[in-house]
């Protein structure tokens, strides 16, 4: 197995820095626009990259961790390819609403948006370095990426779908996550056959850097239980 991490709405794979040096048979992929050229539209266009990316680079047996928008991009390529190995879907939803504060901030003052989705992105009782992080590297992405992202993310919707889901599936969330709030991932597992729901205690957004030994544990634990299935 392969394990691709697949990063979220205005961020890049530095989210992963992380679980990249935990997980030895790993990539995180770089989604297009993030940080060089023009992204895409829709969360379908994501997912044909990620799609193409895996085979042109011959990943065998890929499980896509995706977090956020990259969740959703998860989501779309179980979906179509009824053959992918697991999924585990971080802080993410079956739909994906974006509040319109945030599209008007991106438009308007996109440093100011890159500290308040930064903020929004963290536990209060997470090292506020974090989200320091956070913002830096969505200043290091174009505010017409950032924008594009979230209103793909708006436009998602697979609630009617994700019970088609087969592959095994870890939904994971923090208790804390104002962005994805807990609910969105007790419907994921509520409707994804056999998965397996996981709430972090005192985590955001980005319960993978808040908590990375816990999250690392989580993801490990799910990826032994692979191959015994």
């Amino acid at each position: 197995m392969t394990v691709v991490f697949i990063h979220g709405a205005g961020g890049s794979s530095n989210v992963w820095r992380l679980q990249t040096l935990h997980f030895k048979s790993s990539c995180a992929i770089e989604l297009q626009g993030h940080p060089v050229g023009s992204g895409l539209t829709s969360i379908e266009e994501y997912a044909q990259t990620v799609s193409d990316y895996v085979q042109q680079t011959n990943v065998s047996n890929p499980v896509f961790v995706g977090h956020s928008m990259g969740g959703a991009i998860a989501i779309d390529l179980a979906l179509r390819y009824p053959s992918v190995r697991a999924l585990v879907l971080v802080g993410t939803g079956a739909r994906l609403r974006v509040r319109p504060e945030f599209l008007s901030a991106i438009k308007s003052n996109y440093e100011e948006a890159s500290k308040m989705l930064a903020s929004w992105s963290v536990s209060p009782t997470s090292d506020q370095v974090i989200a320091e992080r956070i913002a830096k590297d969505l200043l290091e992405v174009n505010p017409g990426v950032t924008l594009g992202d979230f209103m793909a993310c708006d436009k998602f919707d697979r609630m009617k779908d994700v019970e088609k889901i087969r592959c095994q599936t870890l939904v994971l969330c923090g208790a804390d996550d104002k962005m994805t709030p807990p609910k969105y991932s007790h419907y994921l597992h509520e409707n994804i056959k056999g998965s397996k729901l996981v709430i972090v205690p005192g985590t955001g957004h980005v319960v993978m850097l808040e908590k990375h030994r816990a999250f690392n544990q989580e993801l490990e634990a799910f990826l032994v239980s692979l191959g015994d299935s």
